[in-house]
């Protein structure tokens, strides 16, 4: 760790602790305020004003992002050099929408990486399949429900993207009848409600799981099996229903996919950034080859904004510091996430996993532990819903949240949507600004970071712009803080002892181990039937 970014991490640091508490009120009275932190790019319009940011503290966080090296280590992320050292990959989710392979300068000239070239292809190779798979799809007509199981990153994208574009006129299937339905949680009640309402005859099942021995994917695809075989259909009619999404192809082979319904994904796509691969079939199927294409050209939109802006009026990066700042100098360490819209409604689940799986780090890249808070929880509910639940909350508790507000511009013709922006801006103005008052109990004091997202339309492209934002943010704040956003261990532990659960919990007769504490035991005892 170099001593410039050592030097500009204390600074920050120091600055943040800094209390008289900025005021936005007035911060928002500053000449070029809006110039400075408002900016449209992609299909979004940013107004990042609403911060307790002055243009000292900027000065230091733009300054500790460039210690941090963080320009060199985008472009190496785009390149695709590895990225995720801690497992040896690349980090090459940009690649999945890319329009061409990218180039890096050798001598004064750009040159693409026979690497490049190559996973390019695979790339565009898998798409190609998918839209002939599309294609014949809906020619045969034959589906009307797909079951797509997975879990954590291999349907979060997929069920926020099917529910935000599903009637979308400009994007539709063909089949308008067509229905998606998730299955992630191995609860038996969430399949057996599902169940109840589906037909096999007309049920296509997508299985997606990287690894192929994801378990709760393993469970359920059983279980779904068992269904098709119940209803009498042969085995080779059973194949014909079954699709597979995997970076395993061989595995999948394995236990009974047919190769040209196996749909691969190379190994450098993380779960949390795979909505741009084979992934997506779902959204495809559902939404239309257009509509896919769509989501990539706007994700590869703001791609190109954040290769190519200067970092002070970078989106992504300047969503990323102001998140920093917002943790050291307000002590918060959440993040609410509000669409005031409710195709949206699966955007913050979206951006916990995003968020908190890739910067959620007790050590850095060093294997140090950080001394900086390095994941808020994300958290949240459309609007105008949560104004009625958590929102007293966010204006009236002591600890200040900030939060990020998801709008999109509708036409006002119908009076729902203009109630809902209304009152959107309305909890922007109070969170922000507050309301002053001699009876403590109906005084608000405002001072709550709002960060506004405006989507020009809820459309593919926009949606694909708004997502890879995130992204970006994500990447660009692990770099700040010098972690790997990469990885994912936290989640390993917990599969590895459920699996001595298990038999204890099968079997009634077996002892407990000596080495369970007694609280344990007592547990796992009453867990048993």
């Amino acid at each position: 760790m170099n001593a410039q970014y050592v030097n500009s991490l204390h600074a920050v640091k120091v600055q943040a602790l800094v209390k008289p508490t900025r005021s936005i009120s007035k911060l928002l009275l500053e000449e070029d305020r809006l110039e400075r932190f408002a900016l449209s790019t992609s299909g979004l319009y940013l107004d990042l004003s609403r911060t307790p940011v002055n243009l000292e503290d900027w000065s230091r966080l733009l300054a500790l992002a460039r210690s941090a090296d963080l320009e060199r280590k985008r472009d190496a992320m785009f390149q695709g050099q590895v990225m995720n050292p801690t497992e040896g990959r690349r980090v090459w989710h940009s690649l999945l929408r890319a329009s061409a392979p990218p180039s890096h300068e050798v001598n004064g000239r750009q040159e693409i990486s026979s690497q490049a070239s190559a996973a390019f292809k695979e790339v565009q190779e898998t798409l190609l399949r998918m839209r002939a798979f599309c294609e014949k799809f809906h020619q045969e007509g034959k589906i009307t429900d797909i079951v797509h199981v997975g879990i954590g990153g291999s349907y979060l994208g997929p069920e926020l993207i099917y529910q935000a574009l599903r009637k979308q006129p400009q994007s539709v299937a063909k089949n308008e009848a067509l229905q998606v339905h998730f299955v992630a949680n191995v609860d038996p009640y969430a399949w057996d409600r599902l169940a109840a309402r589906l037909n096999p005859a007309t049920t296509l099942v997508i299985l997606a799981s990287k690894s192929w021995t994801t378990p709760e994917t393993t469970l359920n695809s059983q279980t779904l099996r068992q269904w098709f075989e119940k209803s009498g259909l042969s085995s080779e009619e059973i194949s014909k229903h079954w699709v597979a999404v995997t970076a395993k192809p061989e595995l999948a082979q394995k236990t009974g996919v047919h190769p040209e319904q196996i749909f691969p994904f190379a190994d450098w796509v993380g779960g949390r950034f795979s909505v741009w691969s084979a992934i997506g079939l779902p959204i495809m199927l559902a939404c239309g080859t257009e509509a896919f294409d769509d989501l990539l050209e706007g994700a590869r939109a703001m791609d190109e904004h954040f290769q190519e802006a200067p970092l002070e009026r970078n989106a992504p990066v300047m969503m990323a510091m102001l998140c920093l700042w917002h943790q050291l100098h307000l002590g918060s360490q959440s993040e609410a996430v509000i669409p005031y819209a409710q195709r949206l409604a699966r955007l913050p689940a979206f951006l916990q996993q995003l968020q908190m799986e890739s910067n959620g780090k007790r050590v850095d890249l060093e294997g140090q532990p950080i001394q900086l808070p390095s994941a808020p929880v994300v958290w949240g509910e459309p609007g105008t819903d949560s104004q009625h639940s958590f929102f007293q909350a966010l204006h009236h508790s002591p600890q200040a949240q900030a939060i990020d507000f998801v709008l999109v511009r509708e036409h006002q013709s119908d009076p729902r949507s203009l109630f809902l922006q209304a009152n959107a801006l309305a909890q922007i103005e109070a969170l922000s600004l507050g309301h002053p008052s001699d009876d403590p109990h109906r005084h608000y004091p405002g001072n709550r970071p709002c960060l506004v997202i405006v989507l020009e339309k809820l459309n593919a492209k926009c949606l694909g712009a708004l997502l890879a934002l995130y992204e970006h943010k994500t990447a660009a704040l692990g770099w700040i803080l010098n972690i790997n956003s990469f990885d994912q261990f936290g989640v390993e532990l917990g599969k590895v002892i459920a699996k001595q659960f298990e038999p204890l919990l099968q079997n009634t007769d077996l002892a407990m181990p000596n080495s369970m504490n007694r609280s344990t035991q007592s547990l796992v005892q009453k867990l048993r039937v």
